[in-house]
């Protein structure tokens, strides 16, 4: 055991395995069916990144030539040229295809993702309203950034520990440091996944995992052992690439374990210039070529596929998948060719004052970055690109309602203050408003109503969290979200069942959104026999339909570039068959239930051939199954029909 030392020789097997580790990525990213396990490149990459890059640090600092500047020369000249080239092209294109309200988040996101702090931002702006993936078309550089967070301190860290004071500690604190972030990892993998999944300090210890075999911690492998720990390494992989569902498993955490340290017995398999069947099957040529051009062609394979769907409104089909994959291999083969390597290959042995040239430039490139991003952002997306018509479009869509941060987001300390709509007046008859989402987008239409007849109503609603009676058991792997989402139920319930000034409650939420539709409904009948129980009406209101384009997104996005919107409706024959189960189920609970009484708006987006998310030239959809302020008021007056119904049966006698 001990520290390895020496300039890291080219190995063809790992560039094989960067290439078991990309075009995963890549596959998972056409469709995720084809290969579900295909996410845990991005680990791979991360377990290949520490070893790669340790093991020249370590080598410098054990011969007395770690240079800092050196090492962050190096490091900007490998990857800001590759990623300037990308980041302009896409912004290029985005100038012509992205409306104003996405050119300014793709700003943002361009200016976090060129001072390596993406994986934040998009850990901001992940929310149940965030842009949708396809119009994010730099959302991959999150696992660039987490690398060069790691970068960031990792040099500094591991000289220190090369003090000959500090050197006996170093394996006992890299492992502290491992089980530390992998701890992290666990538990928010467990309690926060979206946290779990952009959260430097959780990743930190897969670029670890690589850097402590680097070290030279594990004992040399004679041949046979050699062959058996590449073959058991390739076979992790594999499993996790064919088996890990991302739906099924909690990860990042202990299940990241699989893959990295497949890769991790794969690199160690082949130090020392050993050759086991596994190594020479990842140096194939073909394989190790794309190996060579993994860097460029993860950079640029999210783009080209989030703009294809982003244009095309769905994922590629097979032979458009070879196609654009044809295109990704020539690109990237390019990108290596005559941006990458001129880069870092400028010179073999470099000056001090060659360093920081070299350091000036990747800031600077990194710099101009900055500006376009802030740019696009300043200015609001560049709105003079747009006519007047389609900004009020969209204006309307993007229009939240008032009570959705409050209410539904829960950003209020006070939900008795900031949730009650509706009529001012103290006495004024209460209603409660209960749901996910898709409660919250009734809001305007209810708040107008309410107003109107004199009645008042509180605002029960959390983002994915479908009312429905508690789940009970569930054990120690729940999530924090589930966790709190039941204890928000039983609140709810609770609230609805013993505040005597509430008259009777409106339900809606996103029953689909559940594992399966029986077991959501029998929960639901569950919660409105309570609430009945209790002498209190319900008035259910179904779903208003989805529209799979898009809905208002698909009109903002097709109208900025001139181009029809008929493809974001659906056929009436469609909407109907896909919104009939549920609906058939609250008929059937409304029916068998004294005391429920339903509202089914759907329909009325709808005409006797199709299904529309806009009104004449009036966008009433957020997106493809949330409608905006417009639509909620475009509802009101059904609203208040059944409204009168449901506060009718109050003082009906066996309601």
């Amino acid at each position: 055991m001990g520290i390895l030392l020496g300039i890291m020789k080219y190995r063809s097997d790992i560039s094989g395995l960067r290439a078991l580790a990309v075009v995963p990525v890549v596959v998972f990213h056409f469709n995720e069916a084809w290969l579900p396990g295909g996410f845990v490149g991005v680990d791979i990459f991360f377990v290949i990144s520490g070893y790669l890059i340790t093991a020249i640090l370590a080598g410098d600092l054990a011969q007395g030539r770690f240079s800092l500047l050196r090492f962050y020369d190096r490091r900007l000249r490998r990857i800001v040229p590759a990623f300037a080239a990308v980041a302009l092209v896409t912004a290029l294109v985005s100038l012509f295809i992205l409306p104003p309200v996405l050119l300014s988040g793709f700003g943002a996101s361009l200016r976090a993702a060129s001072i390596f702090f993406a994986n934040r931002y998009f850990l901001s702006v992940t929310h149940y309203f965030g842009a949708a993936p396809d119009e994010v078309f730099l959302l991959h550089t999150w696992s660039l950034s987490v690398e060069e967070q790691f970068y960031l301190g990792w040099p500094l860290l591991l000289a220190a520990l090369f003090h000959p004071r500090l050197k006996r500690w170093l394996p006992h604190i890299v492992g502290t440091l491992i089980l530390v972030s992998l701890f992290v990892a666990t538990r928010n993998a467990v309690q926060r996944p979206v946290t779990a999944f952009y959260n430097s300090n959780g990743r930190f210890w897969e670029l670890m995992l690589g850097a402590w075999l680097a070290l030279g911690y594990v004992p040399r492998l004679n041949r046979i052992w050699a062959e058996v720990a590449a073959a058991v390494g390739l076979a992790l992989i594999v499993a996790t690439l064919v088996l890990f569902d991302p739906s099924r498993i909690i990860f990042p955490g202990l299940s990241a374990l699989v893959p990295t340290l497949g890769a991790a017995l794969l690199l160690w398999s082949g130090e020392e210039g050993r050759r086991t069947l596994v190594g020479r099957i990842l140096s194939f040529a073909p394989i190790a070529g794309i190996g060579l051009i993994s860097y460029s062609l993860y950079l640029w394979h999210w783009p080209i596929i989030a703009i294809h769907r982003y244009l095309t409104f769905r994922t590629p089909t097979p032979l458009e998948c070879v196609l654009l994959f044809a295109v990704m291999i020539a690109v990237s083969a390019f990108s290596w060719r005559f941006i990458e390597n001129p880069f870092r290959h400028t010179v073999r042995v470099p000056t001090r004052r060659m360093e920081w040239r070299g350091v000036a430039t990747g800031v600077a490139m990194l710099a101009l970055l900055v500006g376009i991003g802030t740019l696009f952002t300043a200015t609001g997306g560049l709105p003079a690109r747009a006519t007047a018509g389609f900004l009020k479009s969209e204006a309307i869509v993007n229009t939240f309602w008032r009570g959705r941060e409050a209410c539904l987001l829960g950003r209020t300390s006070d939900r008795e203050r900031d949730c009650r709509f509706g009529a001012s007046a103290p006495d004024a008859p209460l209603f409660v408003l209960w749901g996910d989402s898709q409660a919250d987008q009734h809001g305007p239409g209810l708040d107008r109503v309410a107003r109107e007849v004199g009645m008042s109503f509180l605002q029960l609603t959390r983002t994915g969290c479908a009312p429905l009676a508690p789940e009970t058991g569930g054990g120690a792997l729940q999530s924090r979200e589930t966790i709190d989402c039941n204890a928000f139920r039983a609140e709810a319930l609770k609230r609805i069942i013993e505040d005597p000034k509430v008259r009777f409650a409106v339900i809606a939420g996103r029953w689909t959104n559940e594992p399966a539709l029986g077991p959501a409904m029998a929960r639901l009948k569950a919660a409105v026999d309570q609430i009945t129980a209790a002498g209190k009406p319900v008035l259910l209101a179904a779903p208003i339909g989805a529209f799979a384009n898009g809905g208002g997104r698909c009109i903002v996005r097709r109208g900025f570039m001139g181009l029809d919107d008929a493809m974001c409706g659906l056929s009436r024959i469609t909407s109907d068959a896909q919104a009939q189960p549920t609906e058939d189920a609250l008929r059937a609970i409304a029916a068998n239930t004294p005391g429920v009484t339903l509202f089914v708006p759907r329909p009325l987006f709808c005409d006797e051939t199709a299904c529309h998310p806009r009104k004449d030239d009036v966008p009433l959809y957020f997106d493809g199954d949330h409608l905006n302020v417009e639509g909620s008021l475009f509802l009101a007056p059904a609203w208040r029909s059944a409204l009168e119904k449901a506060a009718a049966a109050v003082s009906r006698p066996g309601s």
